[in-house]
């Protein structure tokens, strides 16, 4: 079941972050480009641009341009570019290729490199795909905790969407696993986030997950609510290629209730869904198969024999992902034909497949089959021993303790539609419960009432409290600030404008009245040290240079006068910053380079500007000796590291230190734009 979802949803949630499909002429091009472009930013611009282009185009040379593209990323230490490219291929392995072990080679080859560079939303996405591989592997508890792991990932990055993914993931394996109850709880919790943003297609493919694992425990009325539930909802959207994977499911339901006509209905609703979609290409295969099996198991013969040519005319029809459907469908075919040898040797090839794949589903189908192919042999041994296994496994998923919980959850699922009918019986019962004690359950619950009541006033006010003891002593912080920072403007302005001309017109003066024309290289000195002094308490020019040029002059200055070698990459003319801002961040990036100039022992430090969507991310790296962050709390907690934490949170600022002994140390500061 978790294979169905997962090539589903996996397959259509990629296609929509792809681009158009292309001519061989226009790749072509850009290749071209790309060797003869020197820029290494902007040809890995054109990198990505082109695995955008190609994506899961295997005949487009997909694999080897992803791998060129990740391991140039990674060179030029443009991590999230390379995991996203890393996630992508891991992405095509497991449900274009159907080889999900080399996207956990994948996984293993390239997430140590870039995982303390990446943001929280990266980080989910690459669990979530690295959770998907480990799964088809059947390393069930690796899948579930980097599931986990996805969760945390995107709610600590605020993206309910992706963490919806994470838990409608975690149902499925959880259905595959045969734990029901949680199942349907994880796949309930992720459709109520889908509702929450608002994303229509998901929130159909929750109900059509939910409606398919009712309809696996025997629950097919409630299955078919919520089938035709996300039918008119998918309608109403025009969501094409949901649709077809719910009338496939709904197909798989007539024909546990013996309604052949009304399968082969649905089925053909799924074709002409398909053809309305922009995906024919990808569900061609999987139609063609249903058909096949469709048309065989209700003698029509010709049909099926038809719909089987045109399915072996294609190998992508039959290799990869859609082998077993394959080998499923020849065997379907066969016994149709009553070639039971035939039969057999297909069956034989789709259970040894399907059993690779862990799916208790298909193997409990491929085993009641050969059960059924072996007795038209009159070979019952062996049509015993798999009939034996089928009904085993059959026990195993109808058990009374799963079904007992899954109507359990179910019920909790249907509370919002069955509220009134719910509290009428709950009242009744506490009716008839209260006839014999209804003093002293009054007695206790005023009891518990009063000590819940003044446990939850003591609480809110030790809590409302503590918050504005919190909040005072962060205003005290951010007054302070502000007040050192226009006291140093002030002295600064006093010091070049009074001090400084001051000392201008005493050499003047000293020039023109000297006979001699005495040196004044002292009174210069001291007008030199006056205006250093000045530009140190306040930049006087920043108003007018703005954020990026005083940046740029305070890097040149260094450069001047150290043995470190320092560079910047900002490509930047300007920054959507809120101005008051602005000084802060000054103050900040001086302080980190004073750091690096004091602690370092760098030979070199790099100063960049990104320019994010909603944000921007200034980044000090320097080579020097580092240190380790769990280790060295004395730096951590220095006067500097205060003053520059306390400025962070003054401006809203995301402040992350990131240091590795010998290794050199990384400070990002991520601020909001407007």
């Amino acid at each position: 079941m978790k294979t169905i979802y997962i090539v589903f949803l996996l397959l259509i949630y990629s296609i929509t972050y792809a681009q158009d499909t292309t001519h061989q002429l226009e790749v072509d091009a850009l290749k071209v480009q790309i060797k003869s472009e020197t820029n290494k930013g902007q040809k890995l611009k054109l990198l990505d641009s082109l695995t955008d282009i190609i994506y899961q185009k295997t005949e487009l040379g997909f694999d080897s341009i992803s791998r060129f593209t990740i391991d140039y990323a990674i060179q030029l230490d443009s991590f999230n570019i390379a995991s996203r490219n890393t996630q992508r291929l891991i992405n095509y392995y497991n449900n274009v290729l159907g080889q999900p072990e080399e996207g956990v080679i994948l996984f293993k080859t390239y997430f140590n490199t870039f995982k303390n560079h990446l943001t929280d939303r990266n980080l989910a996405g690459i669990y979530i795909d690295a959770g998907d591989s480990y799964y088809f592997v059947k390393e069930v508890d690796t899948a579930m905790s980097y599931y986990s792991k996805a969760k945390d990932y995107a709610t600590k990055a605020g993206n309910d969407h992706v963490k919806a993914f994470a838990i409608l993931y975690q149902g499925y394996t959880y259905t595959d696993e045969g734990d029901f109850a949680k199942a349907s709880q994880h796949i309930q919790e992720a459709s109520k986030i889908f509702q929450k943003v608002k994303d229509t297609f998901n929130i159909i493919t929750s109900r059509n997950a939910l409606s398919t694992l009712y309809s696996a425990n025997g629950f097919l009325k409630e299955a078919e609510l919520e089938r035709k539930e996300a039918i008119e909802l998918a309608k109403l959207s025009k969501n094409y290629k949901v649709l077809i994977p719910i009338y496939l499911n709904y197909a798989i339901d007539n024909k546990k209730q013996g309604l052949q006509k009304e399968r082969l209905i649905n089925i053909h609703k799924a074709v002409v869904a398909s053809e309305k979609s922009d995906h024919h290409d990808y569900f061609r295969p999987i139609l063609l198969h249903a058909l096949v099996i469709a048309y065989a198991e209700n003698d029509s013969l010709d049909k099926a024999r038809s719909y089987y040519k045109t399915l072996k005319a294609d190998k992508r029809n039959t290799e990869g992902i859609y082998e077993s459907n394959y080998y499923r469908a020849s065997s379907r075919l066969a016994f149709a034909e009553k070639d039971y040898p035939s039969a057999v040797e297909w069956g034989e090839k789709y259970l040894d497949l399907v059993k690779a794949t862990n799916n208790i589903d298909y193997i409990e189908d491929g085993e009641s089959f050969l059960a059924d192919v072996y007795e038209k042999l009159n070979q019952y041994n062996e049509a015993y021993t798999h009939l034996k296994a089928s009904k085993k496994i059959e026990d195993s998923l109808k058990s009374v303790q799963k079904n007992n919980a899954l109507s359990y959850y179910q019920t909790l699922y249907e509370t919002n539609k069955r509220d009134q009918k719910i509290k009428d019986q709950n009242s009744e019962i506490k009716l008839l419960d209260e006839q014999n004690s209804r003093e002293a359950q009054l007695m206790w619950l005023s009891i518990i009432i009063l000590i819940a009541l003044f446990s939850i006033i003591y609480l809110w006010r030790s809590r409302k409290y503590s918050r504005k003891t919190i909040q005072l002593q962060k205003t005290f912080a951010q007054d302070l600030i502000h007040s050192v920072e226009n006291e140093r403007k002030r002295i600064s302005s006093e010091l070049h404008d009074s001090v400084g001309q001051s000392l201008l017109l005493i050499k003047n003066k000293i020039f023109l009245e000297s006979e001699n024309k005495t040196d004044t290289s002292l009174v210069d000195s001291a007008i030199d040290e006056v205006r250093t002094i000045s530009q140190q308490l306040h930049p006087f020019q920043f108003e007018k240079l703005g954020l990026i040029n005083s940046i740029k002059n305070t890097i040149e200055s260094f450069q001047k006068n150290s043995t470190i070698f320092y560079s910047e990459d900002i490509d930047l003319e300007s920054l959507d910053i809120e101005k008051d801002k602005e000084i802060f961040i000054y103050r900040m990036i001086q302080e980190c380079l004073n750091n690096v100039e004091k602690h370092s022992k760098a030979k070199a430090c790099i100063i960049s500007i990104y320019n994010l969507n909603n944000a921007v991310i200034f980044q000090i790296k320097d080579n020097g000796i580092g240190f380790d962050v769990t280790e060295n709390t004395k730096l951590l907690n220095s006067l500097g590291m205060k003053t520059l934490k306390e400025r962070a949170i003054l401006v809203n600022a995301q402040l992350s230190i990131d240091s590795v002994k010998g290794k050199g140390t990384t400070i990002q500061i991520k601020i909001q734009k407007k």
